[in-house]
């Protein structure tokens, strides 16, 4: 009598079976694990962008009116503003749809004074000169004057954020950048960099009622 040589079909089912089960448990791990490089990844260039919001601030005595303004002198090289996380690679800029005002990419042609030679940018940059109509919209007008700071008759997203900083409580942990992409992607955390103390925090698309 032969002794066997292969598998029978039973045999082979219930392997790849038992195949797929692990590969099922383990791949969403792996995709988890790879997500979280990621998000360390986008960290680290939030704090590059502190160093360079710094270093501009001390020269200007004013913040850049767009993070790709930046470009070359404080901050390089240029794949250093998308995040590894948004897999447009920036072409649509920060990915939230309710303020694609502050898109700082080639294709916003509300973005006037941005540096043309940073044609895409993943993170939403929350100082920038354009007019701030949420701000406008929730506040009354002994705010809103108080708020312009610069007598233009407008509030910009600058203004508005500088504001909440000194008079809604909200101190240094207003965020000057932003990047969203953990969030809308994965169902993660938005990424914040504080513009005073430059500290990274998590929270909501709002972040005003979810910090972390």
């Amino acid at each position: 009598m032969k002794g066997r040589t292969g598998f029978t079909l039973i045999e082979l089912l219930v392997v790849i079976a038992i195949i797929s089960m692990l590969a099922g448990q383990t791949l969403p791990a792996l995709s988890k694990a790879r997500e979280k490089g990621r998000q360390a990844n986008c960290i680290s260039q939030l704090k590059q962008f502190s160093i360079a919001i710094e270093m501009y601030y001390q020269d200007n005595e004013d913040y850049p009116c767009w993070l790709s303004n930046l470009y070359p002198s404080y901050l390089k090289p240029d794949k250093i503003f998308l995040c590894l996380t948004d897999l447009q690679k920036g072409r649509q800029g920060h990915g939230n749809i309710q303020f694609p005002e502050l898109n700082d990419i080639s294709g916003n042609p509300a973005a006037i004074g941005r540096n043309p030679e940073v044609e895409n940018n993943s993170y939403c940059y929350e100082f920038s000169p354009i007019r701030c109509q949420w701000f406008e919209d929730s506040h009354d007008a002994t705010e809103i004057a108080r708020a312009d700071t610069n007598g233009d008759g407008q509030v910009s997203w600058k203004e508005a954020k500088i504001y909440q900083s000194l008079n809604e409580g909200k101190g240094g942990q207003v965020p000057i950048v932003r990047c969203f992409w953990h969030y809308y992607n994965h169902g993660d955390k938005v990424l914040n960099l504080a513009f005073q103390n430059y500290n990274v925090f998590t929270s909501g698309p709002y972040w005003e009622a979810t910090s972390y």
